[in-house]
């Protein structure tokens, strides 16, 4: 006999929002995460329109609106000259309910779902959990892990490797998890200064270019978050440094260089696949799943995705249907993902960071026909907004 229906291993935005939706359907889930408070992860702000829609119906769109920042509008921006590409998201107000991008901390949606699965009688969370192995069975899964110096295992009927990039449900299963390394690191720091003030016609999202250099600058609730990449051969410590950072931001504005720095990170980009997304009675979301670069948003958002898939696959399996339909969660989320998750993401980071001027010519050239022409405008915010791939999904059998 298990002692849950489902083990969920981490507690990021794919783990808990997968947690949610199955345990309003009357599943039991235990979720282990290895952090002893749910993590105060700032790497991904950007919440797309198909992702808000999906979480209407539990009232977590709302209460995510509250803590973010609604962005209508989003913007190529060349600094020196402020001519501008800007996208309204307005000619999607015909495909959602949320026709713009919110900007919200990925933590506010977990800390969210942590408060409300901590009133649900079939939800276990369980923090400082650290996963040790996996032992699968024919109809079953035993996880071994330790807690508080412990040694503690527990048998579930399914387990779910929602554990992020460097899943150690994935390396315990000696899983290969091909792709590739992006050439440059991504660094972002988290400001208090009101950029706003400095630069004519800001708007919440801004893919801003400087002649041979480039920045994201995007608006939270009450901060900015700043992205730049690291100097050739810099190294990450000095890339990081209070000196280098302070330079960068006083590139996009020199009243903003002693500004307070609340945050500083630095990312490695990926672009990496599983072959399957599942395997036996173990089956992967999100970042253990898959990768792609963070330019676009989409990482999260992809995640949350997977977890809306797997629940609608799941439930009916765990209410007595065929296994087998598992095999298309991950005919379907895999072809997504790597069809049109990690293609868009790719294009989304070539355009972001060319410096070249001719390349850039080209490229200012598409970004204007399609903001002047409402086919091609329409066309490509139902890519970035992810609606596209929400459609898509729902075509492969």
């Amino acid at each position: 006999m298990s002692d849950s229906q489902v083990t969920i291993i981490g507690a990021g935005p794919s783990g808990l929002t997968l947690a949610w939706w199955l345990v309003e359907q009357g599943i039991s889930v235990t979720v282990l995460e290895r952090e002893t408070a749910i993590p105060k992860d700032m790497r991904a702000s950007t919440f797309h329109p198909a992702t808000l829609d999906l979480l209407t119906d539990s009232g977590l769109a709302t209460a995510l609106i509250e803590r973010g920042t609604v962005v209508p509008q989003w913007q190529y921006l060349i600094h020196q000259s402020g001519e501008r590409a800007v996208f309204d998201m307005k000619h999607l107000s015909e495909m959602t309910a949320y026709p713009f991008r919110l900007q919200c901390e990925q933590f506010q949606l977990t800390e969210l779902l942590a408060e409300k699965l901590a009133n649900q009688p079939l939800c276990e969370l369980r923090l400082g959990a650290t996963l040790q192995s996996v032992i699968p069975g024919e109809s079953q899964v035993t996880v071994q892990y330790q807690s508080a110096g412990e040694n503690k295992d527990i048998v579930c009927d399914w387990l779910i490797a929602a554990d992020g990039a460097s899943s150690r449900v994935r390396r315990s299963l000696g899983l290969d998890f091909d792709g590739q390394i992006f050439p440059k690191t991504s660094i972002t720091l988290v400001l208090e200064h009101p950029f706003e003030d400095d630069i004519p016609n800001l708007l919440g999202v801004n893919y801003v270019w400087l002649p041979d250099r480039h920045y994201s600058l995007m608006r939270l609730r009450d901060t900015w978050r700043l992205t730049y990449s690291p100097e050739q051969d810099q190294d990450i410590e000095t890339a990081l440094s209070d000196e280098v950072a302070r330079t960068h931001i006083a590139r996009v504005s020199p009243r903003a260089r002693n500004t307070t720095i609340l945050n500083r990170n630095y990312y490695t980009l990926h672009q990496r696949c599983l072959e399957r997304f599942c395997h036996g009675h173990i089956l992967f979301v999100g970042d253990a799943a898959h990768l792609n670069s963070p330019a676009g948003g989409m990482g999260m958002n992809s995640g949350i995705h997977d977890a809306r898939s797997l629940a609608d696959h799941l439930v009916p399996v765990l209410n007595g249907e065929d296994s087998a339909l598992l095999e298309r969660y991950d005919r379907r989320r895999r072809t997504v993902a790597r069809e049109e998750v990690q293609r868009l993401s790719a294009r989304h980071y070539a355009r972001h960071r060319e410096t070249e001027a001719s390349k850039r010519v080209l490229i200012w050239r598409e970004l204007q026909e399609m903001i002047n022409d409402p086919v091609k405008h329409r066309d490509f915010l139902l890519d970035a907004a992810m609606i596209r791939s929400r459609q898509r999904e729902k075509t492969i059998e």
